[in-house]
């Protein structure tokens, strides 16, 4: 989800257990002041506030890197911390920052704390990028991103590509060796939201095979139903390889060898 529709879930404290936010530094910043003040002083209380900054709050625990590492340590310090119920908040606020910097050894501690999460407690891992984070941990929270702040789509301009997306997801070569097709996606070459649409259209759908959500465009949701069998874990890959091309593309790789690369990810 994006950050005003996080926004809209947190003021009518519509919190989900597990979080990932996902953007730079100021907008993670921005998005931990908000996630803090909303579950713990959603009225404002200046002893509350001052609890906080001070990082006296009992209902609030920071994992903090160090040299680059979140150590087991802290990890298991946490799990015993969230047994506990809250003292004076309705829930226990567990905030992790620099969520890449967890190896797999606290990150494979950290899974077990995610999938049996107790009601009272919202864990929310801060990262600059998903793709850093372990495919268990991705598969157990919500994902909230800075990528569409301010990009907003019209899938009616991209119809053919819903289309041939569609088909792709059947499993059907067509879709990229069809000419009509091969000239409709070479011609989005010059098309600098091109790759930032297909983002999303993936991204939105791993989120549908996560939530189930159907708050999202029509045209999206009719497609997500048909292929709702499909693999969460190969639509991070999908994601993955749509991510390295975006930044491949920067550097003057071939276009059409790049939609090969996506869309044989797809069909694989």
């Amino acid at each position: 989800m994006n950050f005003s529709e996080f926004k809209e879930k947190l003021e009518t404290l519509n919190f989900s257990q597990n979080y990932i936010f996902e953007g730079n530094e100021t907008f993670l910043k921005t998005s931990l002041n908000y996630l803090v003040k909303q579950v713990l002083n959603p009225n404002d209380d200046f002893k509350v506030q001052k609890e906080i900054e001070e990082k006296t709050h009992p209902d609030l625990l920071i994992i903090e890197e160090e040299r680059n590492n979140i150590s087991i340590e802290k990890i298991r310090n946490m799990i015993d911390y969230v047994q506990k119920r809250p003292l004076i908040s309705n829930y226990k606020l567990v905030i992790i920052k620099d969520g890449q910097c967890l190896r797999k050894e606290s990150a494979n501690a950290l899974l077990k704390t995610l999938e049996e999460s107790f009601s009272y407690t919202i864990i929310a891992i801060f990262t600059d990028s998903r793709y850093k984070l372990l495919d268990t941990i991705k598969s157990r929270c919500i994902f909230v991103s800075s990528n569409d702040l301010d990009f907003k789509i019209d899938f009616n301009l991209y119809e053919k590509l819903l289309d041939i997306v569609d088909i792709s997801l059947d499993k059907d070569f067509y879709c990229i060796y069809n000419l009509e097709n091969i000239n409709y996606l070479l011609s989005l070459k010059d098309d600098k939201d091109f790759l930032k649409v297909f983002f999303e259209i993936f991204k939105e759908f791993y989120i549908f095979l996560e939530t189930k959500n159907e708050n999202i465009d029509k045209k999206l949701l009719t497609i997500f139903k048909k292929h709702s069998n499909f693999k969460k874990e190969k639509v991070d890959d999908i994601l993955k390889v749509i991510q390295r091309v975006s930044e491949n593309l920067n550097n003057n790789v071939n276009f059409r060898l790049s939609l090969e690369e996506i869309f044989i990810t797809i069909l694989n």
